[in-house]
């Protein structure tokens, strides 16, 4: 197994070892289950095998990530759209950053996808901060 193909999965746990965001009742607004099911598309990150499916399949959890945080986006309305935004724009880099190391798997572009990977944390630690008073 390459340098690169040991990498990116270890990188990927760092999401899910980060923490998760606060469970949601079901009497509580959409976006608490909003909140649920992206943070169970960012948990599902640490399943991907990239020496057995390569970066494609990276690719298809963020696709899942990123309809999770369309509705996310759609539900937050005003009262938590900045965090919102803040949570869509590290997903869009980490699709961006994921993207290059598809085209080049090099050590760099995998630093890149990790770097990446802390800024979707630490914007969903945030979006939890966010709507804890809610849900």
């Amino acid at each position: 197994m390459s340098h690169t193909a040991r990498l990116v999965p270890a990188l990927l746990a760092v999401v899910v070892a980060a923490g998760g965001l606060a469970a949601c009742g079901s009497d509580q607004p959409p976006v608490c289950d909003d909140v649920d099911a992206l943070q169970s598309s960012v948990d599902n990150l640490k399943d991907v095998q990239l020496s057995e499916n390569g970066v494609n399949a990276l690719s298809s959890a963020l696709t899942q990530i990123r309809q999770d945080l369309q509705q996310l986006v759609a539900d937050a309305k005003a009262e938590f759209a900045d965090d919102a935004t803040k949570v869509e724009t590290s997903v869009t880099s980490l699709q961006s950053s994921v993207t290059a190391a598809k085209s080049d798997p090099s050590s760099t572009t995998v630093s890149a996808v990790k770097t990446e990977i802390e800024g979707v944390q630490s914007s969903l630690s945030g979006l939890q901060d966010a709507v804890s008073g809610t849900c």
